[in-house]
């Protein structure tokens, strides 16, 4: 017989209580299943130097993917082409400049018109790594971190090429850019990427909070994609005239007898670079500007022809200027009228958006223009295009809100008139 209380009851031992080392594992084995670590990955950054160090990989990768970028192409052409890599230091230096659209100088050269694609290139990779790194609530000071380091690492990386190439300069037919330029560009290109990867609904709550109207930052929205659509009109409409053009391709293809398979596809890279200012060009030219090349110049009105550089994407200004052509002025009007009918915008708001599209003309003229050699001035005027597109949104969103105010008032009135019969 047992002598156990609780067993001549029937009741069971109890649990002995858990001792500490066993809680201290329970909490180990919760740490090891990343309940711990995910909050720890979440938390926001408080301070100041938190906040650096966290969004130090969004900056640090678009600057180490260039500059990586830029001393493996640079090696590869100086091996394939059996160079000396003596070269590498000023040819990395080089291209990390061409890549933000700084002009060069070599050879007693000057090229100022630098192909604008890579700058867009860099430009969306930044804005891809803003986007990641605000995905989540951000707060103003991790804003002014982002930016801090998405303009101090492109500085920083500006004056080291700034460096090799006048270290190269001595011994190599380069010369040194223009110091302000060459640092000012790479600035530029990497915070119009910040202002492009921050979200709207984040730039709503920062003009609300310093005061700012409502409006500015959809008319900001409103006009970027307005520009978007008005460049893919223009695209659309200079492939068109390269396609009609295409015999003038091998005519200007032909000024290079020893050209083979690799200088072919060189020439073929170098017209793709240069695409997005052929696109610029005809857009201005589509809103009544002109495109200057060499002493001549074309748009829809007179056509004077000179001898164009031997690229191919000169092939799409014809011999001839048809008659035709000023028809041609209805592209950009029919786009801006359907983007403003569809989503209609307020008289002041529509000067906004004429007034963001005009900086938006005025920077890409600036990247997509310049001069080049013995060519001289090779695009069109930054300061013409900006007006132009100005002009053009002011007017036809103008125009496009009598329309959206006489529709109210003719819906309105006979919304009155079934009221009366009624």
């Amino acid at each position: 017989m047992s002598t156990n209380p609780q067993t001549r009851s029937g009741m069971r031992p109890g649990r002995p209580e858990a001792s500490p080392r066993r809680q201290r594992g329970g909490n180990a084995n919760r740490r090891i299943t990343g309940v711990r670590r995910r909050e720890q990955t979440d938390r926001v950054p408080q301070t100041t130097r938190e906040r650096f160090r966290h969004y130090l990989q969004f900056a640090l990768v678009p600057n180490l993917a260039l500059a990586l970028g830029a001393v493996a192409v640079c090696l590869a052409v100086i091996l394939i082409c059996g160079w000396r890599l003596a070269y590498l230091p000023s040819a990395v230096g080089e291209t990390w400049f061409v890549l933000h659209g700084v002009p060069l100088r070599i050879d007693g050269v000057t090229l100022t018109n630098m192909p604008l694609l890579p700058p867009l290139a860099v430009t969306g990779i930044v804005a891809t790594q803003v986007r990641k790194a605000t995905a989540k609530r951000v707060s103003i000071l991790d804003l002014l971190a982002l930016l801090t380091l998405i303009l101090a690492l492109p500085l920083v990386l500006s004056l080291i090429a700034l460096f090799m190439v006048y270290d190269a300069s001595a011994v190599f037919p380069v010369e040194t850019p223009n110091v302000a330029v060459a640092l000012a560009s790479p600035l530029v290109v990497h915070f119009v990427g910040f202002v492009l990867g921050i979200k709207p609904v984040v730039w709503s709550a920062l003009a609300a909070r310093a005061d700012v109207p409502k409006g500015v930052v959809g008319a900001a929205q409103a006009a970027g994609k307005l520009v978007v659509r008005l460049a893919v009109a223009a695209a659309v409409v200079y492939l068109v005239a390269l396609a009609a053009g295409y015999h003038r391709v091998g005519e200007l293809a032909d000024q290079f007898p020893q050209l083979g398979a690799g200088g072919k596809a060189g020439l073929a890279g170098v017209s793709l670079l240069y695409l997005p200012n052929a696109v610029v060009a005809q857009l201005a030219v589509l809103l009544g500007g002109a495109f200057t090349c060499g002493g001549g110049s074309a748009n829809l009105f007179a056509l004077t022809n000179v001898a164009y550089p031997p690229l191919p994407l000169f092939a799409a200004i014809p011999a001839e200027l048809p008659g035709w052509a000023p028809v041609l002025l209805v592209v950009p009007a029919a786009v801006i009228l359907h983007a403003l009918l569809t989503a209609p915008l307020p008289l002041r708001d529509t000067v906004a958006a004429a007034t963001w599209a005009a900086l938006v003309g005025a920077l890409l003229g600036v990247f997509a223009s310049g001069t080049a050699g013995a060519y001289g001035l090779v695009g069109t005027d930054p300061f013409v295009l900006a007006m132009l597109l100005f002009i053009w949104v002011a007017a036809i969103g103008a125009l496009a809100r009598g329309v959206a105010l006489l529709r109210q008032r003719a819906t309105r009135g006979r919304g009155d008139y079934t009221d009366a019969g009624e």
